[in-house]
């Protein structure tokens, strides 16, 4: 983007400017791509020190921020869900939330996961993600409680596998699946988790109910994002991430 930034640059007596350098001041708030780049742009050399009434400008989230002392701040913020991305999608096998969807602006988030048809009778299954990247070792463990109009039933993954079970969709019944979960400290080092509920459906013999689930990533990665595939065919639907802001 035009006005995006790399550095704060902090000037001395006598220095003479470049015509870049003028540009970046003549934009008045400095402008990121993201939170990674802002908190990369200070305290380096020839760079500014981070203070207190510092501002910046996010592209990734299109926010303007302050620097309160302690922690950055978005300006008119109010507690509540404050969305961050979201996209349909037709005939794919999978689906990944763009890098640095998760940052350290929020602590917790809401992933709205809604799919209106299928190729093929499936399961939803999902993974977590570092810079572009899938994590596929065995840490995933999930459990929930089954209710529909026929059956209730209580289920624990004990066994550590490479995904989170997302719920099931049946292709003859409907194509309708989907999901809602709260996922928790993805960016902080330390066991990722998350809680929700999702619309899930079987064949034989048909039923169709909601799971109550939780779920945990039995290791101290920090992740910026999720991956949402089939198991077989494909899917047709949209996806919503929101942020739990705190102030």
């Amino acid at each position: 983007m035009a006005n995006t930034q790399t550095s704060v640059p902090a000037f001395t007596a006598g220095q003479v400017l470049t015509a870049a350098q003028m540009t970046e001041v003549n934009t008045g708030i400095p402008v990121f791509a993201d939170t990674t780049a802002r908190d990369a742009a200070f305290g380096g050399t020839g760079e500014k020190t981070l203070a207190e009434g510092q501002f910046a400008y996010i592209e990734a989230t299109n926010t303007t921020q302050y620097y309160d002392g302690s922690t950055w701040q978005t300006v008119g913020q109010t507690p509540g869900l404050k969305y961050i991305t979201g996209a349909s999608f037709s005939a794919v096998a999978s689906v990944s939330f763009a890098n640095n969807t998760f940052t350290s602006s929020y602590q917790n988030y809401k992933i709205f996961f809604v799919v209106t048809s299928v190729s093929a009778t499936c399961s939803t299954y999902g993974r977590l993600r570092a810079s572009g990247s899938d994590n596929t070792t065995s840490n995933y463990f999930y459990g929930g409680f089954n209710r529909s109009y026929n059956n209730t039933d209580l289920y624990v993954n004990a066994t550590a596998t490479t995904f989170w079970d997302m719920g099931r969709i049946e292709s003859a019944q409907g194509n309708y699946g989907g999901f809602m979960i709260d996922l928790v400290n993805p960016q902080v080092a330390q066991k990722t988790q998350a809680y929700g509920s999702c619309v899930s459906q079987t064949a034989s013999p048909f039923y169709w109910g909601t799971i109550n689930q939780g779920f945990n990533f039995n290791s101290t990665t920090q992740f910026d994002a999720m991956t949402i595939y089939t198991t077989t065919g494909n899917m047709t639907g949209t996806y919503r991430v929101y942020g739990y802001s705190e102030s």
